[in-house]
């Protein structure tokens, strides 16, 4: 007999490490509830850098599984004790220029004192807490999300804070809306949880009161109906450094599933 060569056993072949993997993009409808806030500081043991000044960066993120997911904004916050240094006004001088115009709006740039008539204007006396920027995914904006979830962190950051402060100033420019105007605008936004003019632009906030408690609530329950459609890809990146949100959509019929028709 002749052995008849049958079929060659089929060899599977490797896939090239090189190849990029494709994954379909992913589309989540998410609202409050589905975002995290992330904090995160340095503490530099060196003496020589103990200026008086902590600085916070505040991230917003989506919420996964194993924790926070993709970031779509970010909160720059200063806390100041003017007990820590001779003068804090210098060390706001130091950081930068709109530090420094906020600092001595609110310190006495000669003895670094907090201003007579500010001190007679708060419920207690402590660390000054300065919002120095905010930034969030433009296609996010419009809705309130960005000033309620600063306040949020404020609340988790401000315990010990005599006074909260920040420049209602736009970080970008629009040429189709006066700088007066859009300071006017951010103005309105900031005392929808409890921020008031104080002098020289600055706004302040006394953490010390109810204010802020009864503000968070009250937009908490009117964001809590509103839904982003957000599509998640991860070929195609978006604005967010790191951010892998291709798309941004508003879903406004989209009850929260936690309230009852009625509520």
């Amino acid at each position: 007999m002749t052995d008849v060569p049958g079929t060659p056993p089929v060899v599977p072949t490797q896939a090239d490490p090189r190849e990029e993997k494709h994954y379909p993009p992913v589309v989540e409808c998410l609202g409050i509830d589905d975002m995290v806030l992330t904090y995160s500081s340095e503490h530099w043991i060196d003496p020589w850098h103990e200026n008086g000044v902590q600085y916070w960066d505040v991230g917003m993120h989506v919420k996964e599984d194993v924790g926070p997911g993709t970031r779509f904004g970010s909160i720059r916050i200063y806390v100041a004790d003017m007990y820590r240094v001779a003068n804090i006004v210098d060390s706001f001088d130091n950081l930068s220029a709109d530090l420094h115009r906020i600092g001595k709006t609110l310190y006495d740039p000669k003895t670094g004192d907090l201003r007579d008539d500010l001190q007679d204007r708060l419920a207690l006396h402590g660390k000054t807490t300065i919002v120095d920027k905010v930034t969030i995914d433009r296609r996010l904006r419009g809705h309130g999300l960005g000033v309620y979830l600063t306040g949020m962190a404020l609340d988790y950051l401000s315990h010990g804070a005599g006074v909260i402060a920040l420049f209602p100033g736009p970080l970008e420019r629009d040429d189709n809306t006066p700088y007066e105007q859009a300071c006017a605008n951010l103005a309105r936004a900031w005392s929808r949880i409890g921020f008031e003019p104080y002098n020289d632009g600055t706004w302040i906030l006394d953490p010390g009161m109810t204010t802020l408690d009864s503000a968070l609530q009250r937009e908490r329950d009117r964001l809590q109906h509103h839904r982003w459609n957000m599509t998640f890809c991860a070929e195609e990146h978006g604005p967010w450094t790191g951010s892998m949100i291709s798309a941004i959509t508003m879903a406004k019929s989209i009850p929260h599933p936690l309230v009852s028709p009625s509520a």
